[in-house]
Parts: C-alpha cells; structure tokens; sequence
C-alpha cells in the first residue's frame, strides 16, 4: 500500500517564496553594509568596485526591496486565489497558531520594510532605483527630517526584526525536515 503524497503549494507560491528568499538573502548584507553612509563602507565600496562603487550598492539594495515589494504583493494575491495546501498530518494547534503567526508577520514585515524604505528616500529625497530602468522615487515633499526617521528608526529595526523571523523560519522549516523527518518543509520545495 503506497503513502499518498503530501500535499504542495501550487509552482507559482513556490516560486514568489524562493524568488523572495533569494531577494531577502541579497537585501538584509546590502543594507547593513550601507547602512549610515559610514565613511569607511564608502571608501571600501569605491575601493573595490571604482568610483560610484557604494553607490551602485545602495542602488542594488533600492532594486531588490521595489522587487520585494511586487513580489509580495503577487504573493498576497496568490495566497488569497489559491490558499495553503493542507497537511497530510495536522500540526497540533499550538504549531499551528506558532507558524501562521510568524508566517504573517512575515509578510508584514517583507512589505512594510520596502515601503518605509521607499517613502524614507522618496522624501530624502533621493531616486528610487529599479534595475537601473527606473526611478521610482514616490511623489512627495523633500523631507529630510521624515527620510532620517524612517530610514533609521523604523526601516532598520524593521528589517532586524525580520531578519530574526527569517531565520526563526529556516530553523523550524529545517527541524520539520531533519528532526521531525515530516512533510511541511515539502510543502515549499515540491517534495511532500
């Protein structure tokens, strides 16, 4: 008698979930080196990549959280059109609660952080790079005042705190797989 297969998230959640993760894994280096402007990072930067070298980082940085931002909101769609696929083995509430939990806070926070950063260089202001195609810088007033809050005190701890939720993800996605040796890691990658 054959296990039936555990059910898997439909190909394209599949893919907007690994196309964030690599996004993620390339924003949170990006944006710590950058952060301040320190003059060292500048120098370091231009040093190795030539003149306008910490520019182009920040500018990558600008273009990964705008392509964080629409791949989240294809994410919200796609979860709301097709849902979650259900779990041959039910979690025990308590699991259940924990990983819807952090799984929306997640998508909070892997969209509020694009968009304070967004509005904090918009108001700096400052272009909005996208892919060196556009600048998506938004439509508002200069305000310095407004871009420094937003930029250091709520888009940083913003994605600190991801960055904890993210690897508090990983950790339970790689204890489901090698600990708990179940089907939920599957889920994401296409082997339930």
């Amino acid at each position: 008698m054959s296990v039936a297969a555990a059910p898997v998230y439909p190909r394209i959640q599949r893919a907007l979930h690994w196309l964030v993760a690599l996004c993620v894994l390339a924003l949170l280096p990006l944006g710590f080196y950058i952060e301040g402007y320190e003059p060292e990072a500048v120098e370091a930067a231009n040093a190795a990549l030539g003149p306008g070298g910490f520019d182009l980082l920040y500018a990558l940085h600008k273009s990964f959280g705008l392509t964080v931002l629409g791949l989240m909101i294809l994410r919200v769609v796609a979860r709301a059109a097709m849902g979650e696929p259900a779990y041959r083995t039910p979690l025990p509430r308590p699991l259940r609660i924990a990983s819807h939990t952090v799984h929306m806070a997640l998508y909070a926070l892997l969209i509020a952080t694009p968009v304070v950063g967004w509005v904090g260089v918009s108001a700096y202001p400052a272009p909005a790079d996208f892919w060196f195609l556009a600048d998506l810088a938004l439509p508002i007033g200069a305000n310095r005042e407004l871009s420094e809050t937003l930029l250091g005190d709520v888009h940083g701890p913003l994605a600190i705190l991801l960055m904890f939720l993210a690897l508090a993800h990983v950790l339970a996605a790689l204890k489901h797989r090698f600990i708990d040796r179940d089907e939920v890691m599957g889920r994401m990658t296409g082997r339930g």
